[in-house]
């Protein structure tokens, strides 16, 4: 896995046990503060998930998504892509399929946390709609606050 192609062919579907150490790997090239790897067979397993990986054609991970419904807002744990596979929209496909769940599923809104300092997904997540609501101040372990950003999926004067 070296460069990503401009145009790039992925699947998505949702992880499965032997996908684990791929997800292990990944957290570790794209976070620095990973998840512990037992709480990515968790979430496998864990009732009231969302989750989904994107593998290239030879059948690597190359960006995943995990949520966790909460009521009626689907909230984004995790969205990461690769740094090799960056900037060709893998991480739009991943919440646009978030979205199009939350709305199936009669989701009022989807929420995430972003480091204040991710400027990239910031400026991605406000491009698909995504409000600044609020901030979660030391959120991540060294001590940076994060921003809390939804996006409605429903329209409140419809009611």
């Amino acid at each position: 896995m070296s460069e990503a192609p401009a145009l790039l062919r992925v699947t998505a579907r949702a992880p499965q046990p032997g996908d684990v150490r791929a997800l292990e790997a990944a957290e570790r090239a794209c976070f620095s503060d990973p998840w512990p790897s037992h709480l990515f067979l968790a979430e496998i397993y864990a009732p009231g998930r969302f989750h989904r990986i994107l593998v290239e054609p030879a059948g690597y991970l190359v960006a995943y998504l995990l949520c966790a419904w909460q009521y009626l807002d689907l909230h984004v744990l995790k969205v990461a892509t690769l740094p090799s596979y960056r900037r060709i929209g893998l991480a739009r496909r991943l919440m646009t399929l978030a979205e199009e769940h939350a709305r199936a599923s009669a989701g009022e809104s989807v929420t995430l946390e972003v480091r204040e300092s991710n400027l990239e997904a910031i400026a991605l997540y406000r491009n698909l709609g995504f409000l600044s609501v609020g901030r979660r101040p030391h959120y991540y372990g060294d001590g940076e606050d994060a921003l809390v950003m939804t996006k409605r999926m429903v329209d409140l004067g419809d009611g």
